[in-house]
């Protein structure tokens, strides 16, 4: 009888294993850092941004340059006082246009830093989720900022996101 308990006991516990992978959930893992880097989106806007910045930077060097012209001026000894004068407020004048200036490059920068960055997650989360459904997937977790201490490399997808990215349209 105590045999037939323990049998009884050890079937039962097959069925709820074997019953209990019929539910089991099939995850996934992306890089979403990877993703935009790599994704031709992610150097696209890398470009755009550098192109941005270099302008601006252009910008700004030249107006610097302004100033120092302006200092070599104002050195001169031979200037008079109305002269010195009225190149000390074009200096303060410029100096605040050049500060005004970097502020709003460094906002505009920033700007556009998020509005690509955010066009280019919109777009990954979209295909992330499309391609979850279509391979059953229940969950998909982010790895980049270290939340995940470990998972199987074959359940990340992220080369297989960029290559879906790649490949559609914009």
């Amino acid at each position: 009888m105590k045999r037939l308990s323990i049998l009884s006991l050890v079937a039962l516990l097959g069925i709820i294993i074997l019953s209990s992978n019929a539910f089991a959930t099939k995850i996934a893992f992306v890089n979403l850092k990877k993703v935009m880097q790599e994704s031709n989106m992610g150097k696209q806007a890398k470009e755009q941004l550098k192109t941005l910045i270099e302008a601006k930077k252009i910008v700004i060097k030249r107006k610097e340059n302004n100033l120092r012209s302006l200092i070599k001026k104002l050195n001169n000894k031979k200037l008079s006082k109305t002269e010195k004068d009225k190149l000390q407020k074009q200096y303060s004048k410029d100096m605040a246009d050049l500060q005004q200036y970097q502020a709003q490059a460094s906002e505009e920068v920033r700007q556009k830093e998020i509005d690509v960055t955010n066009k280019i997650l919109t777009k990954a989360i979209n295909i992330i989720k499309d391609y979850a459904k279509k391979h059953g997937i229940d969950a998909v977790f982010e790895t980049s900022q270290g939340n995940v201490i470990y998972w199987n490399d074959n359940m990340d997808i992220t080369d297989t996101i960029i290559k879906l990215m790649n490949s559609s349209k914009k």
